[in-house]
C-alpha cells in the first residue's frame, strides 16, 4: 500500500513539474492507470490519510468518487453506508488540512454518494444522513467544520439540480425523482438553516472572525434560490426575456412566503451590506450581493395568494402589498451600494466597480419581475427625494456619461453597466407598453421625465459616437458580421424609450432630422465644409426614427404602435401640430433630396440607403393605412389625403436613386427590397401603384432594358422584376394583368429567345459582356417567377413557357460555366415553385418535360464530373459552386414534391391535351425526383452535408421520397442505395435537430415498407449491403437515444423506426442485448 501511495506522489509530482514530455506522459499514464484500476478505493482512503502531497490528495479524491459510482451497483448496502460515512467524516474532521480544491473534490463525492443511493433509501435513512452532518458539526467547536457542513449541504443542491448534476450512470428518471424529493422535502429546510447561521455569525464576519461560515450560508443561500422550481420540469434555464439579461426569475411557490417575505427573513442582511461597504472584493461582500440580485428577481406564485387575499378585502390591490414591500426593501439595499450615481461612476472608474455593476444587475433583475408602477410605488419620491425611477434615470445618465456608448468602451464596465440599465429600462417599459391599453405604454409625471432625460442622454451620447466615427475607414468595419443586426438590435430597444415619451421623443428627433438636412444641403451647395459628421448623425437618427414611429413588417402586417395613436390623440387635443406627422415628414424630407437636382449628385448613398430603409418601415405602417389615423395623419397620408402623392412621389424617388446612384449595389438592394417591395405588397396600395405615371415610367425603363436599369447588379435586377410582377395584383382586370406582363416581360423573353438563337452563340458565349448579360436575363426570369401571384399566374407562366426550349440551349451552351449552370437550376426551381399548384394538366406536362430535359442535361454534362475528394475545398471556396448547384437541385426536387403526388396524366382527354401541346408523354413526378437523386446522390458527401441547408434540405427530400415512394427508394442499384443509407445514418447522428428529425422519419418509413414487404412474401429491400445496412440502423439509433445527451426529445421520432426494425431484423437486435 504505501508503494501505491509513493508511487502516486511521485506521478503527481512529476506531472505537475516535468523534465520532458516522455515523463509528463508517462505520470499521465500513471495516475490514468490508477484511476481505472478495478479496486482502488482502498487505496484511495490510505492516500487521503497518510499522504502530504495536496496533488495525490485531489488525484486520490477524484479516483475515489470515480470508482464509487462505478462499483456502486456491486456494493452491499452496509459497504455502501461505509463508504458514504468515511467520507463524510474525512471531510468535516479534516477540514484545515488540505487545500480548497481537495476540500471541494471532496464535499462533492459525498454529495455523488448521496445520491447515487438516494432512491434505495427510505426517508428516515435520509433524514439521518443529514441528521449526522448536523450532530458532527455541533459536537465540534471548530468554525471550520461547521463550514465544512455547510459547503457539503450547498454540493448536495447542485448535485441534485439536474443541470449541474454528474454522470452517474442512472436513468434520467432517477436524477428527476431526486430533484422532487429534495425540493419537497429538505431545500426550504436548507435554505432556513443557512439563513439561520448567516445571521448569528454576519457581525463576525465583518471583522473576519467567522472562519468563512457566513460566506458559505450566503453561497448555500444563493444555490437554494437558483434552483429550478417550476414542477415537472428538471432543467434550470434563464427566464429573461433578453439573452443579455443577467437576471433569474426566482419561483419558488407560495410554501416560501414565510421565510423569504416575512419581516425577519433576512433582517441582517442590510446591515452586513452597509458594513462590506468599504470592502467590495471581498468573497463575503460578492455573495451578499449575489444573494439580494436573487432576492430582487422573486416572482411568481410567492406574491400571489397575499394579492388575491388583499383584493377579496378591499377591491383592489393595495399600495402596500408584500410584492411592493419586499421590492422597497431591496431597493434599500442596492442604493446602499450607489447612494450617489456620480460617485459610483468615480469609484468605478478607480477600478472599484463591482458596487455599480451588481447594482445594476439586481435593479434589472427586479424590473424584470416587477412594473413600473411597482417601482414607483415602492419609492414615489418627495419634495426632497424625487423617487426611484428619477434616481436610475440619474444612474444610467452617469454611466453613459462615462463613456458607456463610445466604441473603444467596448467590454469595459462603462458599456456593461449601460447595457444592463437599458435592459432595466426596457423590461420596465415593454411590460407597461402591453397592459398600457389606451395609452400604448405612455408614461407620465415623474416617470415621463425620467424615460425622456435618459432618451435623450442616449441619443447625445450616439450622436457622439457616430461623429466620432464619420471619418473611420469602412474597410476596417469589413468582417465584422452581425454589425448591422446589433446596431438595429440596440436601436429598437432605445425606441421603446421614445415610445414611452412620444411627445419629448419624436420633436427631438423631428427636429434633429431636419436640422441635419439643413445643414448638409446648405454645406454641399455652398461647399464650404465637410459634411461628414452631420450625414453620419443624420444615418444615425433616421434609423432611430423609423425605429420609434412604427414596427418591422417581417412576416406580418405591421400595425400602428398605440403609443403613436395616443401621441397624434395629445397633440391635437393639446392644439398642438401631430408630432407623428411631424416626424414623418421629417423622413420623407430626407428622401425628397433625391429628387433636388443640385443635390441628387452629391448627395451620400449612406444617407440615401437610411433615408430609403427608414421610409420603407414607414410606410409599411402609415401610407394609404387602412387602420383610423389621426384627423392630421389620415389627411396627409391617407388613401383620402395626400397619400396618392407621396406614393407617386417615393416611386419617383426609387426610380432616381435606381436610375441615378451607378454602382451603389447596397442603396439599389435597399431600394427594391426595402422601399418597393413594401408598396407592392398589400393589394390596394398597389391598385393605386399602377395607376401612377412615375410606376409607368420605371416599368417601362424595364421592358425597355434602359440602360440606367441594365447597369444594375443582376440581383438588384431580379429583386426589381419581383416587385414589378408583384404589382399586377392591383390590375383588377384580367386582359390589363396579361398586357401588363407582356409588355413587362416580352422584350427580356426575346432576348432570351434572340440569344439561344445565335449560330456563333457558341463562340461569343465565353465573353464576359455576354455572360453578364445572360446572367442578368436569368436573375429577371427568376425575380418574375418570384413575383408570381395568383392572379398573374397564368401570363407569367405563358412567358415562362415560351423561354424554356432557349433556356435549355442556354444550358447546353454554358454547360461548363458553373454560376450559370447553377442560375438555371434555381430559375427552374423558382418557376416550379410559384406554378406547380395552380397550373392545369396540360401546362403541367410542358413544365415537368422542360424539368426533365433539364436534369438530363445537367446529368448528361456534370454527373461524374466533381469527385467526392473536391468537397473538402469547398469551405476555402468563397464562391462555392458547387455547392450551390446541389442545393439548387435540391430546391427544385423539393418543389416538385409539393404538388403532393397530383396525377398530372389522370385523364385521357389531359394527356391528349398534353400532347397537342407538345409535351409528350406524360411525367411521372416521382421519375424527375428519382432522376434527380440518381444525379445527386454519387456527388453527396459527409463534407458537404456539414452544410447546414444543404443537410437539411436532403433529409427532407428523403424524407418525403421514402414515405411516398419507398418501392421506388428500395429498387435502387445497390451502390447508390448503399450510399443514400450511409448518408441517413449520417443524418441521424446530425446535430442539427430538424435534419435529426428528417432522417428519422426516412427510416421510418423504409422500415416499415421493409418489415411490410417480408410479411407479404415480397423481398423488401434487395439483398446485400442495403438489407444488412438497414438492421444496422438498430444499433445507430440505440446508441444515439441511450448515450447521447439530450435524445429524450427524440425517444417518438424513434420509436417509429424502431419497431419495425426490431420486427425485421429479430437477430440484429438480439446481438445488441447480448454484446453490448
Amino acid at each position: 500500500m504505501e508503494e501505491q501511495v509513493a508511487l502516486i506522489e511521485h506521478a503527481c509530482a512529476v506531472f505537475e513539474n516535468p523534465s520532458n514530455q516522455a515523463a509528463h506522459q508517462e505520470a499521465s499514464a500513471t495516475l490514468l492507470a490508477f484511476r481505472n484500476s478495478a479496486a482502488p478505493i482502498g487505496v484511495c482512503q490510505h492516500v487521503l490519510q497518510s499522504s502530504s502531497s495536496e496533488q495525490a490528495k485531489f488525484q486520490a479524491a477524484v479516483t475515489l468518487r470515480d470508482a464509487a459510482v462505478r462499483q456502486w451497483a456491486t456494493m452491499s448496502r452496509d459497504d455502501q453506508h461505509a463508504l458514504r460515512g468515511y467520507a463524510l467524516h474525512y471531510v468535516l474532521r479534516h477540514t484545515s488540512k488540505h487545500s480548497d480544491l481537495v476540500q471541494k473534490q471532496l464535499t462533492g463525492t459525498v454529495a455523488v454518494l448521496l445520491k447515487r443511493g438516494w432512491v434505495d433509501e427510505s426517508p428516515e435513512e435520509r433524514h439521518a444522513f443529514f441528521s449526522e452532518v448536523e450532530s458532527t458539526v455541533a459536537g465540534t467547536s471548530d468554525a471550520a467544520a461547521r463550514r465544512t457542513g455547510i459547503e457539503i449541504l450547498e454540493a448536495v443542491v447542485s448535485e441534485f439540480a439536474p443541470s449541474t448534476a454528474s454522470p452517474l450512470g442512472l436513468a434520467w428518471e432517477q436524477h428527476d425523482r431526486c430533484r422532487k424529493s429534495l425540493q419537497q422535502h429538505y431545500l426550504h429546510t436548507f435554505y432556513q438553516h443557512a439563513a439561520t447561521i448567516a445571521g448569528e455569525t454576519a457581525q463576525a464576519a465583518t471583522q473576519g472572525q467567522d472562519q468563512g461560515v457566513c460566506s458559505a450560508c450566503l453561497s448555500l443561500m444563493a444555490a437554494v434560490l437558483t434552483w429550478d422550481f417550476r414542477p415537472g420540469n428538471g432543467h434550470a434555464a434563464y427566464l429573461g426575456t433578453r439573452p443579455a439579461s443577467d437576471s433569474l426569475q426566482v419561483q419558488p411557490g407560495p410554501s416560501w412566503r414565510g421565510l423569504l417575505l416575512g419581516p425577519d427573513s433576512c433582517p441582517w442582511l442590510h446591515p452586513l451590506l452597509a458594513h462590506l461597504h468599504n470592502q467590495p472584493d471581498s468573497v463575503l461582500a460578492q455573495r451578499a450581493r449575489q444573494l439580494v440580485v436573487l432576492l430582487c428577481s422573486l416572482t411568481g406564485d410567492i406574491f400571489a395568494k397575499e394579492q388575491h387575499s388583499q383584493q377579496q378585502q378591499t377591491g383592489s390591490s393595495s399600495s402596500s402589498s408584500m410584492r411592493n414591500e419586499h421590492l422597497r426593501q431591496m431597493l434599500q439595499m442596492v442604493w446602499v451600494w450607489v447612494p450617489d450615481p456620480q460617485t459610483a461612476v468615480h469609484q468605478a472608474a478607480a477600478n472599484e466597480e463591482a458596487f455599480l455593476l451588481d447594482a445594476c444587475r439586481a435593479l434589472n433583475a427586479a424590473a424584470s419581475v416587477h412594473r413600473l408602477s411597482g417601482f414607483e410605488t415602492a419609492a414615489p419620491g418627495d419634495a426632497t427625494n424625487p423617487g426611484i425611477l428619477a434616481h436610475l434615470a440619474s444612474l444610467t445618465q452617469a454611466c453613459i456619461g462615462a463613456g458607456g456608448l463610445e466604441q473603444g468602451d467596448e467590454g469595459g464596465w462603462a458599456a456593461d453597466a449601460v447595457d444592463i440599465l437599458l435592459d432595466a429600462w426596457v423590461e420596465l417599459l415593454q411590460v407597461t407598453a402591453v397592459r398600457g391599453q389606451g395609452s400604448g405604454g405612455v408614461v407620465s409625471g415623474r416617470a415621463h421625465d425620467a424615460v425622456g432625460a435618459v432618451f435623450q442622454a442616449l441619443l447625445e451620447a450616439a450622436l457622439r459616437d457616430a461623429a466620432a466615427g464619420a471619418f473611420e475607414d469602412e474597410e476596417e468595419d469589413e468582417g465584422k458580421g452581425g454589425a448591422g443586426s446589433a446596431r438595429d438590435e440596440w436601436l429598437t430597444r432605445v425606441a421603446v424609450l421614445g415610445r414611452a415619451a412620444p411627445l419629448l421623443a419624436l420633436p427631438l428627433l423631428s427636429n434633429l432630422i431636419v436640422h441635419r438636412q439643413q445643414q448638409v444641403a446648405h454645406s454641399m451647395t455652398a461647399g464650404k465644409e465637410d459634411v461628414s459628421v452631420a450625414m453620419e448623425e443624420l444615418c444615425l437618427v433616421l434609423r432611430l426614427a423609423a425605429h420609434v414611429l412604427a414596427d418591422p413588417g417581417e412576416g406580418e402586417t405591421p400595425l400602428i404602435p398605440l403609443s403613436m395613436a395616443h401621441a397624434s390623440t395629445a397633440s391635437a387635443s393639446a392644439g398642438q401640430a401631430d408630432v407623428v406627422e411631424a416626424a414623418s415628414n421629417a423622413l420623407l424630407g430626407v428622401a425628397g433630396m433625391s429628387l433636388d437636382p443640385s443635390l441628387a449628385l452629391i448627395m451620400s448613398p449612406r444617407v440615401m440607403e437610411a433615408a430609403v430603409w427608414a421610409i420603407g418601415r414607414w410606410a409599411d405602417t402609415y401610407l394609404l393605412s387602412e387602420e383610423d389615423l389621426s384627423p392630421a395623419m389620415s389627411k396627409a397620408f391617407g388613401p383620402a389625403g395626400n397619400g396618392p402623392l407621396v406614393l407617386a412621389a417615393l416611386v419617383q424617388v426609387a426610380g432616381t436613386l435606381l436610375g441615378g446612384q451607378a454602382g451603389e449595389v447596397e442603396l439599389h438592394t435597399a431600394v427594391c427590397t426595402r422601399l418597393l417591395s413594401v408598396l407592392v405588397r398589400r393589394r390596394h396600395v398597389s391598385h393605386r401603384l399602377v395607376q401612377l405615371q412615375p410606376w409607368h415610367n420605371l416599368a417601362g425603363a424595364f421592358a425597355q432594358q434602359a440602360p440606367a436599369l441594365t447597369g444594375l447588379s443582376a440581383k438588384v435586377q431580379r429583386a426589381l422584376a419581383c416587385c414589378l410582377c408583384q404589382a399586377a395584383t392591383g390590375l383588377r382586370d384580367d386582359a390589363q394583368r396579361d398586357q401588363y406582363i407582356n409588355h413587362l416581360l416580352q422584350n427580356i423573353a426575346g432576348e432570351v429567345s434572340s440569344l439561344a438563337s445565335r449560330a456563333d452563340l457558341t463562340s461569343m458565349a465565353e465573353r464576359p459582356d455576354v455572360m453578364q448579360h445572360v446572367t442578368a436575363l436569368l436573375e429577371c426570369l427568376r425575380g418574375a417567377a418570384q413575383g408570381t401571384s395568383p392572379d398573374a399566374q397564368q401570363p407569367l407562366f405563358s412567358v415562362c413557357a415560351g423561354v424554356m426550349e432557349p433556356l435549355l440551349v442556354l444550358q447546353k451552351v454554358y454547360r461548363q460555366h458553373e454560376p450559370i449552370v447553377c442560375l438555371l437550376l434555381k430559375l427552374a426551381g423558382d418557376v416550379v415553385e410559384a406554378h406547380v399548384s395552380y397550373l392545369p394538366a396540360g401546362d403541367a406536362h410542358i413544365m415537368c418535360h422542360w424539368v426533365l430535359h433539364l436534369l438530363q442535361t445537367y446529368s448528361s454534362y456534370n454527373k461524374g464530373r466533381r469527385s467526392v475528394q473536391t468537397a473538402a475545398s469547398l469551405r476555402q471556396d468563397t464562391v462555392g459552386e458547387s455547392y450551390r448547384d446541389l442545393r439548387a437541385l435540391l430546391k427544385l426536387l423539393t418543389h416538385l414534391t409539393q404538388r403532393d403526388l397530383i396525377d398530372f396524366g389522370s385523364t385521357e382527354e389531359e394527356s391528349a391535351a398534353a400532347a397537342a401541346n407538345g409535351a409528350g408523354q406524360p411525367v411521372d413526378v416521382a421519375q424527375l425526383v428519382f432522376l434527380g437523386l440518381d444525379i445527386l446522390i454519387p456527388l453527396i458527401s459527409f463534407e458537404l452535408l456539414g452544410y447546414p441547408k444543404l443537410c437539411l434540405l436532403y433529409f427532407q427530400l428523403l424524407a418525403y421520397m421514402m414515405e411516398v415512394y419507398p418501392e421506388k427508394v428500395a429498387a435502387l442499384p445497390s451502390q447508390q442505395l448503399h450510399t443514400l443509407l450511409h448518408t441517413l445514418e449520417f443524418g441521424i447522428a446530425s446535430s442539427e435537430p430538424e435534419a435529426v428529425q428528417s432522417a428519422l422519419e426516412a427510416l421510418a418509413a423504409l422500415a416499415k415498407f421493409d418489415y411490410q414487404s417480408k410479411q407479404a412474401g415480397r423481398p423488401g429491400l434487395q439483398a446485400g449491403a442495403g438489407e444488412g445496412l438497414l438492421g444496422r440502423f438498430l444499433e445507430v439509433l440505440m446508441r444515439r437515444l441511450l448515450l447521447d445527451s439530450g435524445a429524450g426529445e427524440l425517444t417518438g421520432l424513434a420509436a417509429d423506426a424502431l419497431l419495425p426494425l426490431i420486427l425485421a431484423h429479430p437477430q440484429a437486435y438480439q446481438h445488441i442485448g447480448l454484446h453490448t
